[in-house]
């Protein structure tokens, strides 16, 4: 263990290579209280465990292999927001048992107890005290319930969006920076309470719907509206939420507007199309750029090409011709890169490498370069640095994009 504090900043971090005992985690972090029981870890497994952050909120992280760990967790005083990049957790609550794997977030409220075992994990979350997110919550008028704070799952329409992990990865740097102490630093940890607070629906709020589910409800709306262009007060008037709700909740919570938010699903369903067209069972009706364009309402070629461009990294013309290139049907794999490049799309947030991508897409490395430099004129890893570019040039540009 290797300890520093500043002001309630601390920086810990355990391994079983510098002779940290498992449950010096927990002893350390708990003031040696016996929340934590029957903790253990096999001696064959080999841990490192970092925790970064100050009272109110921290980042902590558990890289595992081999072996298993396990104990039971009881009542704490915060609460716990986790994801799984590999690896398998098993979570034994009193009236039910949950199974994490990698993927969608999961959140453990401070005042529920459980009993967990994992084994080969790799393990990213946020710690947050009940009181500092209660603090936050009142500040944001939310009525919250007068015994413990008992948060659901966020349902999948939301967790696929990756609120938390997308302003973590904004906001990392800083976060876990030891010169960013005091009032900076509480502002930064309001953001991330704010963003679980909205995604994370509280459970005993009576007939009071969450703000979780209401965001949750305009997703669906947009989505399953979309080709028609609703008007913002119509998503508000469908979620019931005020006009100003629905901006506040998107701003703070996905970092868009939902005009914006509207627009950029639009440009995705016409990128689906275009990675379809003209194959066996795909697209209905016609396939061309600009049928496929104004079949999203996208009715300006020039703008649309712009905006496309933006998000993408690329033009339309190149995701179609990077699509029809060529077949599987006629026995090239082309369709081992629309699969690399998916997988991409939805890990830019993740330290990807060019193995991780080669693995999704079935091939081996050396053959993923070649199909990429063949296919799209480019490398798999130089595919990532523009995807991530546009990605963070379509953030920067805010509020002030428009369609």
């Amino acid at each position: 263990m290797d300890p520093s504090t500043t002001n309630g900043f601390r920086r810990l971090r355990f391994s079983d290579g510098a002779g940290s005992d498992y449950s010096d985690i927990f002893a350390a972090e708990y003031g040696g209280s016996d929340f934590a029981s029957e903790t253990f870890a096999t001696d064959d497994a080999r841990y490192e465990y970092t925790v970064v952050g100050d009272d109110d909120l921290t980042l902590r992280t558990m890289r595992a292999e081999g072996g298993r760990r396990g104990g039971v967790i009881g009542v704490r005083d915060d609460h716990v927001v986790f994801w799984l990049t590999k690896g398998r957790l098993e979570m034994h609550f009193a009236d039910r048992t949950r199974v994490v794997e990698p993927g969608s977030p999961y959140i453990a409220s401070a005042s529920e107890a459980y009993r967990f075992e994992s084994d080969g994990t790799v393990y990213n979350g946020v710690h947050v005290s009940d009181r500092f997110l209660r603090s936050v919550g009142r500040d944001l008028g939310y009525r919250l319930p007068d015994g413990p704070l008992l948060f659901d799952q966020q349902d999948e329409v939301v967790a696929r969006r990756e609120p938390l992990r997308h302003l973590i990865r904004e906001l990392g740097p800083a976060l876990v920076d030891d010169r960013v102490l005091g009032p900076t630093r509480t502002a930064l940890n309001r953001r991330l309470a704010v963003v679980i607070l909205d995604t994370f629906p509280i459970r005993n709020r009576g007939d009071d719907v969450p703000v979780a589910n209401r965001l949750r409800d305009a997703i669906r709306f947009i989505e399953l509206h979309a080709a028609e262009r609703p008007s913002v007060p119509t998503i508000a008037a469908a979620c019931g939420l005020s006009q100003r709700g629905l901006q506040d909740v998107f701003t703070r919570t996905l970092d868009t507007t939902p005009h914006r938010f509207l627009r950029d699903h639009r440009l995705d369903r016409v990128r689906e199309e275009l990675l379809r067209a003209d194959r066996a069972g795909g697209t209905k009706g016609p396939t061309g750029i600009s049928a496929i364009a104004r079949r999203w309402g996208f009715t300006n070629p020039g703008r649309f090409a712009e905006t496309y461009r933006d998000r993408f990294g690329e033009d339309p013309a190149t995701t179609k011709r990077a699509s029809l290139s060529a077949q599987p049907e006629v026995g090239k794999a082309s369709w081992r890169v629309r699969r690399a490049v998916s997988f991409i799309e939805q890990h830019l947030d993740d330290a990807l490498t060019l193995d991780d991508i080669a693995a999704a897409a079935g091939v081996l490395p050396r053959r993923l370069q070649q199909l990429f430099r063949e296919e799209r004129g480019e490398s798999p890893m130089a595919c990532v640095r523009s995807m991530r570019v546009a990605a963070e040039r379509n953030s920067a540009a805010g509020n002030s994009a428009s369609d």
